[in-house]
């Protein structure tokens, strides 16, 4: 349903001038009974669907990605336009589909997406290169990989973990072993300020990981704070200096909350609360804000959700929707934009393609 029409007036008669029979106000509100009951219907079923979510996984047989409506749910009403500061178009697509992939801004307004899952669930090596709604293959990573994470450091590529604790770095079409994490790292979260990357949370295949670690070109990567609690599918965006971590789960359990690190004070504070908990979320900072999109809540259900966090305020609302529930995807700023590429979709398939999300005017 995009919208409910609103009452219409009902026109005035003038009553007639002998009382109604009790068989007439038994029909009248029998008829009143039933607007109502029709009225609860439609707020039961737009309460459930701005909350519906569907299961994450990758399973090669799931359905394609739908076109559903709702603004934090999959099936849910769409909100009024007036409401939305974003919108979301659809830029191209992935060779082919891809989720949990490593990403960086690259080249002019694009994207570099770095291994990930593929449509049967297995870690892949692939390399490609979005620009202008056009993919390219650019390479292959040393081993396949999922679930790693990367970041542009004085013009170098670098991919932190995956399965383990590597750090490669990508100069010139090559890839080099130029460090360790501290402990294998996958499922992290990953924000760069200046020229060092700090690699948020984690998984180390038997536990999860309350760190944040700090690796700069040419020195060894070691860990500068510690969160809270344990992190794992969390989301980090960088603004002014400081990094905002997003979400993610500690125990299976999906998280709403925002911390900011201060890089400087090495401290790292509850800085603002989502509506909704969720892990598995992509972000991405974009003309002064950040934008949290899409992720999953406790069961595993996936979001339509595209939220704006005011770094200045630490204000949270609802700035747009996605045309599909999605999670596991990447995330990177372009040109006035922030790209979405691949994740899982509701039907927990590997997705390919490739989003726009654009500021819109007032």
């Amino acid at each position: 349903m995009s919208e409910i029409d609103s009452q219409k007036p009902r026109a005035r008669q003038r009553p007639a001038r002998r009382e109604p029979s009790r068989s007439r106000l038994r029909g009248r509100a029998g008829a009143i009974a039933a607007v109502v009951l029709a009225l609860l219907a439609v707020a039961a079923v737009v309460a459930y669907s701005l909350h519906a979510h569907l299961p994450f996984g990758l399973n090669a047989g799931s359905p394609a990605l739908s076109r559903s409506t709702g603004p934090t749910g999959p099936t849910g009403p769409t909100t009024p336009k007036s409401t939305r500061t974003v919108s979301v178009a659809i830029l191209g697509s992935l060779s082919a589909p891809a989720a949990r992939s490593a990403a960086v801004p690259y080249g002019s307004g694009g994207a570099l997406l770095l291994g990930g899952y593929d449509a049967a669930g297995a870690e892949t090596d692939t390399i490609e290169n979005f620009q202008s709604a056009t993919t390219t293959a650019a390479g292959v990573l040393p081993v396949p990989e999922a679930s790693a994470v990367a970041a542009l450091l004085s013009q170098n590529v670098y991919v932190f973990g995956g399965p383990s604790s590597t750090i490669y770095e990508l100069s010139n079409a090559s890839f080099t072993d130029v460090g360790s994490l501290p402990a294998p790292t996958a499922d992290a979260a990953v924000a760069t300020v200046a020229d060092t990357a700090y690699v948020i949370g984690g998984y180390t295949g038997t536990a999860e990981l309350n760190t944040i670690v700090a690796y700069t070109p040419g020195s060894t990567a070691q860990t500068v704070a510690t969160l809270p609690v344990t992190l794992r599918y969390a989301a980090a965006a960088a603004f002014g200096g400081q990094v905002y971590i997003i979400g993610g789960s500690t125990a299976g359990v999906p998280s709403a909350t925002v911390y900011r690190f201060d890089p400087a004070t090495k401290t790292v504070a509850v800085f603002a609360t989502l509506p909704h908990a969720r892990d598995r979320e992509s972000a991405a900072t974009l003309g002064g804000l950040i934008y949290v999109i899409g992720g999953a809540d406790a069961t595993g259900q996936r979001s339509r959700a595209i939220y704006a966090i005011n770094p200045s305020s630490g204000g949270v609302r609802l700035a747009g929707v996605l045309p599909a529930p999605l999670a596991d995807a990447a995330a990177v700023p372009g040109n006035g934009e922030i790209i979405i590429a691949g994740g899982t979709n509701e039907g927990l398939a590997a997705v390919a393609t490739v989003y726009a999300v654009t500021p819109v005017s007032p």
